[in-house]
């Protein structure tokens, strides 16, 4: 199984974090992913998302945290409730 997640944000620091953090989850849930992300404006804007953001986006479904952006635990149990685990 290979999962593609989508890091909506436009904090390249953030971003990192967590990119860095979905690929240590994936390896600990042993599976495969792709990620990507899209921080540019005008996109943010039309997914209504511009204001919302650190967003993760897995098969058209939006996550999001309140106030933080999502730690390897927090990468870890979405994940895992994706998959089923």
């Amino acid at each position: 199984m290979q999962i593609s997640v989508v890091i909506w944000d436009t904090d390249p620091a953030r971003i990192a974090r967590i990119d860095r953090n979905l690929h240590l989850a994936f390896r600990r849930l042993g599976i495969k992913g792709i990620v990507t992300c899209n921080s540019e404006p005008p996109s943010l804007f039309r997914a209504n998302l511009f204001d919302k953001v650190p967003v993760l986006e897995i098969d058209g479904n939006h996550w999001r945290w309140k106030d933080v952006e999502p730690d390897l635990e927090a990468c870890i149990d979405l994940l895992s409730k994706r998959i089923g685990q």
